[in-house]
């Protein structure tokens, strides 16, 4: 009985190792890889936006705008270039 209880602690130090933890990741990231994806998309994302955060003036023309926050500048912009892309591609579809 002394063998059973001591490979059961085996099992639960092993399943607590770093080789354990390890595989336990690599499994996950080959069973999800959209996951690992948009995890490192999210923190892309969130130090983007930590970083942007400090208020900008945009002149265009004879207007002007003040105090935007870079991240909105940056947003807004990618917004106007993926509406301007998928028109280009409509019109060249036709």
């Amino acid at each position: 009985m002394k063998q059973q209880s001591s490979s059961a602690s085996g099992e639960a130090g092993e399943a607590n190792s770093p080789r354990s933890t390890f595989r336990r990741i690599v499994g996950f990231v080959a069973r999800h890889p959209a996951g690992l994806a948009q995890s490192l998309l999210a923190l892309l994302l969130a130090i983007i936006v930590l970083q942007n955060v400090e208020p900008t003036s945009v002149d265009v023309l004879f207007w002007s705008f003040a105090a935007f926050p870079k991240l909105v500048l940056i947003l807004v912009s990618m917004l106007v270039g993926a509406i301007a892309w998928e028109l280009l591609r409509r019109w060249i579809r036709r």
